[in-house]
């Protein structure tokens, strides 16, 4: 199995920043790209964090970190510049990065339970839906409180699509002869399942497991496609490594394709692929979330966000949400 090294692509000045980064997108804002991610919270405590923006190609200088009404589960980036629909706490709400500016919320999810906040999701093909889940923030495995769900744009209608969950994390559309597939982890099960996505019905029906992540080292967490009917799949090591872990599988065989390391990181959260003037490059979100102090001293790069070469020559191109005008 080919392995790459990453390189710290952006090393945060203050631990807070390095709490939980999740969740990297490529977008446009103030007419400049713009890598944006999430710090869902900024300590263990916290109950709000931050969309931090980065403008690659400067000193930094003008980078931002946008205040949340609460814990940040994700971004989307919205057709055009500036916007972002975000998932916070319980809420969808639109963000103007440019402005610093929040609507209220579009729609709220049917679960009042004060340990389930929303956490990752990705963007249904053609920018009218959504699935996103949520995450017990007690991880527990028997509770299982977290659910699976779907929003859809025209009019902003969250239904239920899978119950039971613990830690909806990392997901994937593929399309085929029988219409639209979803990948999707939730991570105590060490799996990636398959569903099949019926928007129009408001409903996904499982079809078992596409990949059985039993025998790797670390917790499956965000997971990017890669347009070939590969993804590829961070790994939040709880335990102390002298490097993190980020690799792409086949989604139809299971196999282990390749893998990305993040030298003093063991905790990885989230990948994304981005097409660059120098080619297609991975970059990666890490954390520190729960690392005792010892570990953190034998961890420098906790934290940082990485930027690995890769062999593609091309990425699936980044879907919008088309909100209604």
């Amino acid at each position: 199995m080919r392995t790459t090294v990453a390189s710290v692509y952006i090393e945060c000045t203050d631990e807070s920043d390095r709490f939980l980064p999740e969740g990297p997108r490529w977008l446009t804002v103030q007419e400049r790209p713009a890598l944006v991610w999430v710090n869902i919270q900024l300590s263990a405590t916290a109950t709000e964090g931050e969309i931090n923006v980065h403008f690659p190609g400067t000193d930094g200088s003008g980078d931002t970190g946008q205040p949340c009404p609460g814990r940040p589960g994700f971004v989307l980036p919205l057709e055009g510049e500036d916007q972002v629909l975000a998932g916070v706490d319980k809420a969808l709400r639109l963000c103007d990065l440019a402005e610093g500016a929040w609507t209220d919320p579009l729609a709220t999810v049917p679960d009042d339970n004060p340990r389930t906040i929303i956490n990752d999701a990705e963007i249904v093909p053609g920018g009218k839906a959504v699935v996103f889940g949520t995450k017990d923030t007690k991880f527990d495995t028997e509770a299982r409180l977290a659910q699976l769900y779907l929003y859809t744009v025209d009019d902003n209608r969250i239904s239920v699509l899978a119950d039971k969950q613990v830690c909806s994390n990392g997901k994937v559309f593929v399309s085929d002869a029988l219409g639209l597939i979803l990948y999707d982890i939730d991570t105590p099960t060490r799996k990636i399942v398959r569903y099949r996505l019926d928007v129009a019905a408001r409903t996904a029906t499982l079809d078992g497991v596409a990949v059985d992540l039993a025998n790797q080292v670390g917790s499956p967490d965000g997971m990017r496609g890669c347009g070939d009917g590969t993804a590829i799949v961070a790994f939040y090591n709880p335990e102390f490594a002298e490097a993190g872990r980020a690799v792409r599988f086949n989604l139809t065989t299971g196999e282990a394709i390749e893998e990305w390391l993040t030298p003093g990181s063991p905790r990885v959260t989230c990948p994304l692929l981005v097409k660059r003037p120098t080619g297609v490059k991975l970059i990666l979100t890490t954390a520190t979330e729960g690392m005792p102090a010892d570990m953190r001293a034998k961890c420098p790069n906790a934290g940082c966000l990485f930027i690995a070469d890769t062999q593609f020559t091309d990425c699936p191109p980044q879907e919008a949400v088309r909100v209604p005008v």
